[in-house]
Formats: C-alpha cells, sequence, structure tokens
C-alpha cells in the first residue's frame, strides 16, 4: 500500500511541475495516472491506510481541487482573449 501512496506523492509533484509550465497535456496525462492509482488505494481497501497515509492523500485531493479551479480560471482567461481577437480581427475585415 505504501508504494501506491508514494506513487501518487510522485505524481502530484509531476503535475505541479506541468502546471508550472502550462503544459495541460502533460497534467490531463498524469491526472488520469492519478485516478488510477487513487482507484487501486480503494480497491485494495482504505482500512489499510495508515493516519499519516490517509492525511497524504487527503491533502493531495485538496491541492488538485484548487488545482482544477486555476486551469479552469485560466482557460476562461484564454478563450475570452481569444474571442476578443477573433471579432477585432472580424472588425478590421469588414
Amino acid at each position: 500500500m505504501q508504494h501506491l501512496v508514494d506513487n501518487l506523492k510522485d505524481i502530484s509533484v509531476r503535475i505541479t511541475t506541468a502546471q508550472q509550465s502550462h503544459d495541460y497535456v502533460e497534467i490531463l496525462r498524469l491526472d488520469q495516472y492519478r485516478k488510477s492509482i487513487i482507484n487501486e488505494i480503494f480497491s485494495v481497501g482504505v482500512k489499510q491506510l495508515s493516519e499519516e497515509n490517509f492525511d497524504i492523500i487527503k491533502s493531495i485531493a485538496e491541492e488538485n481541487e484548487k488545482m482544477i479551479s486555476e486551469i479552469s480560471k485560466a482557460g476562461t482567461k484564454n478563450a475570452e482573449a481569444a474571442h476578443k481577437r477573433m471579432k477585432a480581427i472580424k472588425g478590421y475585415k469588414e
């Protein structure tokens, strides 16, 4: 079980690095891997987790929630900027 938690911690660090690089493709790829590790942990059984490992998983989940919120906001800002550029180009052509 400990190796799964260690893998989860490693993936979390790699996701943070990808987030800092704005590498959304890598974030999505790593997030899929993270989900499979979490599923494996829960299939083995949460009761086998130590209190420390449970706290680690909880912390990672909270970080992931914040990351998703930040990515969503960044995506919205990018979409708004693209829309403004499209309107400007369209207005220039007319």
